[in-house]
């Protein structure tokens, strides 16, 4: 669910948005999503249908202006995002590289983020 929510999330502020890997044919810039942890949410009850769900988040063009500016709109957009399903946002880290192993050298930016939310 918080993938599908994620998604909807991202595409108000990317064109090209893709879960896990971008297609092989793909247009830049683009944000591509992936989940890399689970820690689900135990109570006095047992289990819950709550979890904390990291998230590593790519964001990929060939100029590096572009892809720190979408970068910028992506943070800004998850670090302000509460509704039903997603009770908190947590930005853990962001780092950037350059990835020659395309046609076209590809500039990244890696953003980290934690989502307290309905499992």
């Amino acid at each position: 669910m918080i993938e599908t929510l994620l998604a909807n999330r991202l595409e108000t502020v990317a064109a090209n948005v893709y879960p896990d890997v971008a297609p092989m044919s793909y247009q830049t810039p683009c944000v591509v999503y992936q989940r890399i942890d689970t820690e689900t949410i135990n109570d006095l009850d047992g289990g819950s249908d709550q979890a904390f769900v990291t998230f590593q988040i790519s964001i990929s063009s060939p100029r590096i202006l572009e892809a720190k500016i979408l970068a910028r709109n992506v943070r800004n957009s998850l670090r302000t995002w509460i509704d039903d399903d997603v009770e908190a946002v947590s930005w853990i880290n962001e780092h950037s590289t350059v990835d020659n192993s395309t046609d076209v050298a590809l500039h990244r930016v890696l953003l980290f983020f934690r989502f307290f939310c309905a499992e």
